[in-house]
C-alpha cells in the first residue's frame, strides 16, 4: 500500500501519521462538554493492536517499555470517569508516540461539522452556539497586535502570517517555550472558522521537523500528521505570504510516470508512485524503457512519490548501475520512494539532490487494516511490514547531498551541476 493510499484511508488524504504529543497537554485550551467517551476500553484495545505491530517489538524494550507502560496506568486512571472524545485522543496518540511508526495512525470517526450543516446557513449559525464551537481552542494574543508583529517577519523566518490555500490567512508564531509553532486563524473565507481560532499545534522532532495537530478545515474534526518539514516558507498546505517559489514540486499536469530524453547524453526518469494499485501502468512502463535507457546520466525525479512496492521500483536497480544518476526528492517523498533513494544512492555513481525526504520508511501497511474502537470514537490503522534497518531514517528523513535552492527550477540546476561534473 503507498503512502497516498494510506493517507487517504487515515484521514481521506488531509491528515496522516502520530506525535510525539507532550505540548498538546501544555496549552491552556477548553474541550468540548457535550460528548464523553468510555476511554479506558478504548486504551486497552489501541495498545492491545499497538503491542502486535513490528514497530513497537523492535523498539519498545527496556526503560523505554517501562515508560510505555506507567503512562498506560497513569492514562487508565485519569479513564475512571467518562472523559471527552478530544481528550481521549489526545492520550491515545501519546500512548502510541512510544513507537517512532510514521504509517501507524489513530483517527477519530467523528465528524465535528457535518456537511449538512456546513451547507446550510441557518444550521451553521446554530452549530457556533455549540460548545464544538464556543470551546475551541484560541489564541490568547490580541489579534490586531499579532498580526502586525507577523507582518514584518523576515522572510526566513518561520514566524509570520501564512496562505491557507487563498481561503486563509494563518498567523504562525512560537509557543511559550520558543520550539514549538501555533497557527492561529487571522482572516477566514471559511464561514465556519472564527479570527482568533487554533487551527493547529505545530511540535519540533527533529532539525526542521514537526508534527501537527490540527483541526479539519471543513469538518473541525482533530487530526495528526507527523515529520513534516518546515522550508521554503512552507509547512504543508501553508505557505508564507510573499513567497511564491515551489520549484520543490514538479508540475503535478504531468505524466505519474515519465521518459524524456533531455539532451545527448542526459535522460530524465519520473516516478510518481510505486503503487500496486498501478500495476499493469508500471509494468508496462518498465517495458518501454528498459532498453530506452542508455543516456551516460540518468535523472531520477522522485518528488512527492507516494512509495508502494518495491518489485516495481528496485528492477530499475540493474538498469541504472552503470549511469551517472542524479536523485531528485522534495520532503513529500514518502515510504518506499525513500527506501529506493538510499538503494541508488548505494550505487557506485549517484548523487542526491533536493530536499530531505519525509521519514517513514521503516515500517508500513501491506493489508492495511483499519480497527474501529470499542466506542466506535476511534479507529487504529497499525503498521504489519518491517523495514527496520532503516530505522535511522524514521521520523527524520534521508538528507541529499546537495540541497538546490528554491527560486530556480530543479531540472535546470540538476542540468548545470550535469555539466560541471563532466568537465
Amino acid at each position: 500500500m503507498t503512502l497516498l493510499e494510506a493517507n487517504k484511508r487515515k484521514f481521506n488524504f488531509k491528515n496522516a501519521c502520530t506525535l510525539g504529543l507532550a505540548v498538546l497537554f501544555s496549552f491552556n485550551v477548553a474541550f468540548s462538554q457535550t460528548q464523553t467517551c468510555d476511554c479506558k476500553a478504548d486504551l486497552d484495545f489501541v495498545v492491545e493492536k499497538i503491542k502486535k505491530m513490528p514497530s513497537y517489538k523492535k523498539q519498545i524494550k527496556g526503560d523505554l517499555k517501562v515508560k510505555f507502560e506507567t503512562t498506560y496506568q497513569e492514562f487508565s486512571s485519569k479513564m475512571k470517569t467518562p472523559v471527552t472524545i478530544e481528550q481521549c485522543y489526545k492520550m491515545l496518540l501519546e500512548q502510541m508516540a512510544f513507537v517512532n511508526d510514521g504509517h501507524a495512525s489513530i483517527s477519530i470517526n467523528d465528524v465535528f461539522l457535518s456537511e449538512t450543516i456546513l451547507k446550510d446557513e441557518a444550521k451553521l449559525t446554530d452549530f457556533k452556539t455549540n460548545k464544538l464551537f464556543t470551546d475551541h481552542p484560541k489564541t490568547d494574543r490580541d489579534l490586531e497586535a499579532l498580526t502586525e508583529a507577523l507582518s514584518t517577519k523576515p522572510a526566513n523566518d518561520l514566524e509570520g502570517v501564512y496562505n491557507y490555500i487563498d481561503q486563509q490567512k494563518i498567523g504562525i508564531y512560537y509557543a511559550e517555550n520558543n520550539i514549538d509553532l501555533i497557527g492561529v486563524v487571522l482572516e477566514s473565507d471559511l464561514a465556519q472558522w472564527a479570527p482568533g481560532e487554533i487551527r493547529f499545534y505545530a511540535t519540533h522532532t527533529v532539525d526542521n521537523k514537526y508534527d501537527v495537530y490540527f483541526y479539519d478545515r471543513d469538518s473541525r474534526t482533530p487530526g495528526l500528521v507527523k515529520s513534516l518539514t518546515f522550508e521554503n516558507g512552507r509547512i504543508w498546505s501553508y505557505k508564507k505570504l510573499g513567497n511564491e517559489f515551489n520549484n520543490e514540486f514538479r508540475d503535478k499536469k504531468l505524466p505519474e510516470l515519465d521518459f524524456k530524453q533531455i539532451n545527448d547524453n542526459t535522460q530524465y526518469l519520473y516516478f510518481g508512485n510505486f503503487s500496486n494499485s498501478k500495476k499493469a501502468a508500471h509494468e508496462a512502463f518498465f517495458d518501454d524503457v528498459k532498453n530506452k535507457i542508455s543516456a551516460e546520466n540518468i535523472i531520477v525525479d522522485l518528488r512527492s512519490n507516494t512509495g508502494g512496492n518495491k518489485k516495481f521500483s528496485d528492477p530499475f536497480l540493474k538498469l541504472l548501475k552503470n549511469k551517472n544518476i542524479y536523485i531528485l526528492t522534495n520532503c513529500f517523498t514518502g515510504s518506499n520512494g525513500e527506501q529506493f533513494t538510499l538503494k541508488l544512492k548505494a550505487l557506485k555513481n549517484a548523487t542526491h539532490l533536493g530536499q530531505r525526504t519525509f521519514g517513514i520508511i521503516a515500517y508500513g501497511l501491506n493489508y492495511g487494516r483499519s480497527y474501529d474502537a470499542p466506542s466506535g470514537h476511534f479507529r487504529i490503522t497499525p503498521t504489519d511490514m518491517n523495514f527496520h534497518e532503516f530505522i535511522a531514517y524514521e521520523g527524520k528523513g534521508v538528507a541529499p547531498e546537495i540541497k538546490l535552492d528554491f527560486d530556480k527550477d530543479w531540472i535546470e540546476q540538476t542540468l548545470e551541476i550535469i555539466a560541471k561534473d563532466s568537465k
